[in-house]
């Protein structure tokens, strides 16, 4: 079987690594093709290398002022007996395989979200052309409930829909975090010691990082040895750079990804996203750091995992940022309540991972390889 991608991200390599080593076990070879990613991509500077995958360029191109992609895939096609791909409609390949898999003589499957759980805030074109793609496709890897759900109201039979609960390798971050000592990380990187909120991720618009400043600094007013810890880079960097020198107590350490994250955000109490949710809910999890976001309709998927006043909060009603500071203060003034939640949230952290991950993506694979094609 063959997995082709445009962009092979840093925090997906350990899951393809595992995912690989499951199908063996099936006596079932994994292709993997990628390439380098978008100019997005190159700019977070998010990319790995894995030895044994294959390197396959594309072209982008503009059609009626929107950029798709042509990555070629006819011999992948040809070649293999279940053919997976990203669900989405910018890339002109995937129009081939919704339409022509049974002409090209193989298993065509999507892995995606299921639906564009932003398209409020774009202009949603493409989502009618996912959905009819979706509906032919031989089955669908969802990346978790919300997702499936999404790809059966798409048109896709629930039996040919797989839920892999998308995870990050939290297991390798539970062992880094043990081995940290944090007296020697807050002299390190010059923390205080009081509270840390750590916000990791992608400096850009739905991340809300103007609200997450503005919010910072009324939390600091309520907690005075409150610090914030900002993990990440993207085309609103200059926002946190901008704050990081007026105030000490705001510290920036840019793009920085895998192993190198951790000892860093191991002194924190708790992950501040008040923006969109994504995959970063999961190594919060493996920190054993409750998330605190507020509500909105574009979250990713991933906003599956986060159970309001469990393993973290999510603050309601639109709130301003003097609101969502004001959850935050109130719970960093409760340490009963902070550890329970911590707790909770390192048991998620546990069953969330790269390895409960692989292996349900590698069962939906078996099944989809002794499923006959859809007529």
């Amino acid at each position: 079987m063959t997995i082709l991608l445009k962009n092979l991200n840093q925090y997906r390599l350990p899951f393809y690594n595992r995912l690989r080593d499951e199908l063996l076990a099936e006596g079932i070879q994994l292709r993997l093709v990628t390439a380098s990613g978008m100019a997005e991509d190159a700019a977070k500077g998010d990319y790995a290398a894995a030895e044994w995958a294959e390197e396959r360029p594309f072209r982008e191109l503009t059609v009626r002022g929107r950029t798709v992609l042509w990555q070629q895939g006819f011999d992948l096609a040809r070649d293999s007996d279940l053919l997976i791909t990203e669900q989405a409609s910018k890339q002109l390949f995937n129009i081939v395989l919704a339409y022509g898999q049974r002409l090209l003589g193989t298993r065509h499957a999507f892995w995606g979200h299921g639906r564009n759980f932003q398209a409020s805030m774009e202009s949603g074109s493409g989502e009618g052309l996912k959905r009819r793609m979706t509906a032919r496709a031989h089955w669908f890897f969802a990346y978790n409930n919300v997702s499936a759900e999404a790809a059966v109201e798409a048109g896709m039979p629930p039996d040919r829909v797989t839920p892999v609960m998308n995870s990050t390798d939290t297991r390798r971050i539970r062992e880094l975090t043990s081995a940290v000592d944090e007296a020697q990380v807050r002299s390190e990187y010059g923390f205080g010691d009081g509270p840390i909120g750590l916000a990791m991720g992608g400096i850009y618009p739905p991340k809300r990082p103007q609200f997450l400043l503005e919010a910072a600094l009324e939390i600091r007013r309520r907690v005075p040895n409150f610090e914030l810890l900002v993990i990440g880079d993207g085309s609103l960097g200059h926002l946190i750079a901008d704050a990081a020198r007026e105030h000490p107590w705001i510290h920036w350490l840019g793009a920085v990804y895998g192993d190198d994250r951790v000892a860093p955000a191991s002194a924190c109490s708790l992950q501040l996203m008040p923006g969109l949710v994504g995959l970063n809910i999961v190594d919060g999890f493996g920190l054993g750091l409750p998330t605190i976001t507020t509500e909105l309709d574009w979250h990713s998927p991933e906003i599956e995992y986060l159970h309001d006043g469990q393993n973290g909060l999510v603050v309601s009603d639109d709130p301003s940022a003097s609101e969502f500071a004001e959850a935050v203060a109130d719970l960093l003034d409760d340490p009963g309540r902070l550890a329970a939640m911590s707790e909770e949230a390192e048991r998620w952290g546990t069953q969330l991972s790269v390895e409960n991950m692989a292996k349900r993506f590698a069962a939906g694979v078996v099944r989809a390889l002794q499923t006959e094609p859809r007529r």
